[in-house]
């Protein structure tokens, strides 16, 4: 098992693979990698380097590059500031250190995004903007020929199952009960219904961010910043625009519409299948929530909310998304 100290090993001799002149560490913190950034005499704004210590199956190294390949893509095609990946000196976009006997860890650098992540509900003219943002995303998405040996998460029915699946093995440790679940379940079968019948076109299908809430986006000079990109994959577009609007009040989420809908044209039905994809977002973060055993006390008032005022009106037909 590494330690804090280990990483710092790590993360300095990932940097001699890189000319960024005279750098400092700062250690921020541990998720589903390491992070440091790296103020850098060669830029005003720095790095942010990762260390990828996780060997599930999204933190592959061709999963790893194939976020590297969009995140490149989107910085060389658009005017978005995002976390644009740095090659090292070998051109490449991984750099790969051993340690130890055997160990061995995928460490990525990417450029600085300047921002402040917003501590409140965003304004109307925040969210038009994080619409347009948004939309500025898809059409990328849209046009762009994705790359042979391009991997990333693919989010249909067989994700959604697999967050019942985790939930399900919660019914003993006490989180859900029987009957919550039995909820759960027959939402989540609905949700898969109206998954099933969605073209995977272009128009609707595509690669998304899939986890832009306020934690990963940040504001320059009234501008959204999208960071974090480690959850993107393959997914509908009105799922990304479900899994921002978990974090947005009704009134914020109608003038998100309302923005997003001037450079997109949705579909007749998509108030419900925006409220489908919102409680299957509800759904993917429980499941990941409750790995973690502190999680659960949260979880625990969490659920039953969601549950009355979510599925149990999803179930009945009565919108709530808007409301």
């Amino acid at each position: 098992m590494f330690t804090e100290s280990d990483y710092v090993i790590i993360a300095q001799e990932a940097l001699k693979k890189y000319d960024l002149g005279i750098t400092e560490l700062v250690y921020l913190g541990k998720s589903d990698s390491v992070t440091f950034r790296v103020n850098s005499s060669h830029e005003n704004s720095g790095y942010l380097l990762k260390l990828h210590y996780s060997d599930s199956a999204n933190r592959t190294k061709d999963v790893i590059e194939s976020e590297l390949h969009w995140l490149e893509a989107l910085s060389n095609d658009t005017d978005l500031i995002v976390p644009a990946p740095v090659r090292n000196g070998d051109h490449e976009l991984i750099t790969v250190i051993s340690y130890g006997t055997e160990e061995s860890l995928n460490v990525t650098c990417y450029r600085w995004v300047d921002g402040e992540v917003l501590d409140r509900e965003p304004t109307v003219q925040e969210v038009s903007k994080l619409a347009l943002l948004m939309s500025a995303l898809h059409q990328h998405s849209m046009q762009w020929e994705i790359p042979e040996g391009f991997v990333r998460p693919v989010y249909h029915v067989e994700s959604l199952m697999s967050s019942l699946a985790q939930l399900h093995k919660q019914i003993s440790s006490g989180l859900l009960t029987d009957e919550q679940f039995t909820l759960l379940e027959s939402t989540a079968r609905r949700i898969t219904e109206v998954i099933g019948q969605q073209p995977l076109t272009p128009e609707h299908w595509g690669i998304i961010h899939s986890d832009l809430h306020e934690s990963n986006y940040v504001f320059h000079h009234q501008d959204p910043r999208p960071i974090d990109f480690s959850a993107c994959g393959y997914g509908f577009y009105l799922f990304d625009i479900a899994e921002t609007f978990l974090h947005l009040l009704p009134d914020n989420r109608k003038a998100f519409i309302s923005a997003y809908k001037q450079h997109h044209q949705l579909p007749a039905d998509y108030v419900n299948l925006l409220e489908s994809y919102f409680i299957w977002a509800i759904l993917r973060n429980f499941a990941f929530l409750s790995v973690n055993p502190l999680e659960h006390e949260d979880l625990s008032r969490t659920i039953p909310y969601v549950i009355g005022h979510y599925c149990q009106k999803y179930l009945n037909g009565e919108p709530f998304l808007l409301n």
